[in-house]
């Protein structure tokens, strides 16, 4: 009689326990993040003199059904992901920095600039033509100086955005640490904590999503942590990194508390640092050196004429500005256009031998091998050409990252239906258990009665 009493009541304690997991499952199936969960049951026995009785059911546990393996490959293509939208985020600005809507581009300006010279070689006495001249030549000087200021806010929003992604990182590290600390005293105690596991899941995620990372789990369920081979995260606590900026040089440096430094190379971060250091600061480099280029070539041709009034060597741009923040027009000449040197001899006002070739500049390979226009197309259509690039990985890496989640989905997402149909069983099995209970009651009711 006393066995099927705790028969009855492993029952009812079994269909309790699998209805309220249940019940948590349909609470949760649009929660992000969480895994549904399973009862594990076992079978309860005790060997009797001559033969086995059953003793009901024993509830070893509560399951998440998730495969840890898709998360790890999923952590790997989302640090991929992040890589290379954080490198795409950077050259669209770099893309709206370098060309106009309206079409008045690097190469136009220098176009035009040549083309003055060109016109001024047929009309070297019309006044109108070198004020038209000297009005192209500080449309392109402002020109330099606009994509250079706007290079270096480019420059400037990507080191914050850099100093808060670390800020980010630390953050999510810290709180991994608190999960690792619940999810380790829950194994300590053989009670897992599933929500916690659940939480450190999207975390990692988060993570994975800023920085490249390799991560490792303990024997007593915690997660150690490593970027680069240097060790962020493990049961001891989570180590700050700070950044160290040398804003002359474009260079970043990551440390961690321990004094090893860390080179991302991938997720948000390592975007952000290899468009800070290098893109940027590369396509800064060649603008530099395209302007440098057009003041010696210019002047060196420039310097060899005659303006109308003397005989005078002058430069057409300012030698002292060699670079696109501090390249202009020689002063002398916004005083007095009759100053560009047009001619190759003195005194010869209709002589525009001097002004025909610095026009024919657009004809010679100036700069890296390459023409003035050719340079200033291949620096304005980098970031374009870039774009495409990236965004055609991009949009095999979301393809990868979507098949993982629907097959993650598959395991760990909730389905209602199913959900519904097993809460009808655990409610049959809630009857029975109580029926046998029940039954029980009568028996030893009876049982009673007839020993008084």
């Amino acid at each position: 009689m006393r066995n099927l009493l705790e028969i009855s009541k492993s029952g009812l304690r079994a269909a309790e326990r699998s209805l309220s997991v249940t019940a948590n499952n349909i609470i949760n199936a649009d929660t992000p993040g969480y895994t549904r969960q399973r009862i594990e049951k076992s079978p309860e026995g005790m060997q009797m003199a001559g033969y086995n009785t059953g003793l009901g059911v024993n509830v070893d546990g509560i399951t998440r059904l998730r495969n840890e393996m898709n998360d790890v490959l999923m952590n790997q293509k989302q640090q991929d992901m992040s890589y290379l939208q954080g490198k795409a985020n950077v050259f669209e600005q770099l893309e709206a920095v370098m060309v106009t809507d309206s079409g008045n581009d690097l190469d136009l300006n220098i176009s035009r600039l040549l083309d003055g010279f060109s016109e001024l070689s047929s009309n070297p006495q019309d006044v109108s033509v070198r004020n038209s001249l000297l009005s192209n030549a500080q449309q392109l000087t402002e020109k330099f100086k606009d994509i250079d200021r706007n290079l270096e806010r480019v420059s400037e929003l990507t080191q914050d955005s850099v100093v808060k992604t670390i800020d980010n990182i630390n953050g999510i590290l810290k709180e991994i640490h608190s999960l690792n600390q619940s999810i380790e005293q829950g194994e300590g105690a053989r009670q897992p904590d599933n929500a916690s596991l659940d939480k450190r899941v999207a975390k990692l995620d988060e993570l994975s999503q800023l920085v490249d990372f390799e991560s490792q789990m303990n024997d007593n369920g915690g997660v150690q942590i490593r970027i680069e081979g240097v060790s962020v995260l493990n049961s001891k606590g989570a180590q700050t990194l700070k950044p160290e900026i040398d804003q002359i040089n474009k260079q970043f440096l990551l440390r961690a508390e321990s004094g090893k430094t860390i080179d991302p190379s991938g997720g948000k971060l390592g975007a952000e640092l290899e468009m800070y250091t290098d893109k940027i600061s590369g396509i800064s480099d060649q603008l530099n050196e395209l302007a440098s280029s057009m003041v010696q070539e210019v002047n060196n041709i420039h310097r060899t004429g005659s303006g109308l009034n003397d005989d005078t060597s002058r430069n057409f741009f300012d030698p002292s500005g060699t670079d696109a923040a501090s390249i202009k027009v020689n002063a002398a000449l916004l005083l007095d256009a009759d100053n560009i040197a047009a001619s190759s001899g003195v005194g010869e006002a209709g002589n525009g031998d001097v002004a025909a070739q610095i026009a024919e500049l657009r004809n010679e390979k100036t700069v890296d091998g390459r023409k003035f226009s050719d340079f200033a197309i291949g620096l304005i259509s980098e970031p374009g050409s870039e774009l495409s690039g990236l965004r055609s990985q991009i949009d095999a890496r979301e393809a990868e990252i979507n098949m993982l989640k629907t097959q993650q989905e598959r395991e760990a997402g909730v389905n209602i239906d199913e959900e519904l149909s097993l809460m009808i069983q655990y409610q049959n099995a809630y009857q029975g258990a109580a029926k046998v209970m029940s039954a029980t009651q009568t028996m030893y009711d009876t049982l009673i009665n007839i020993v008084r």
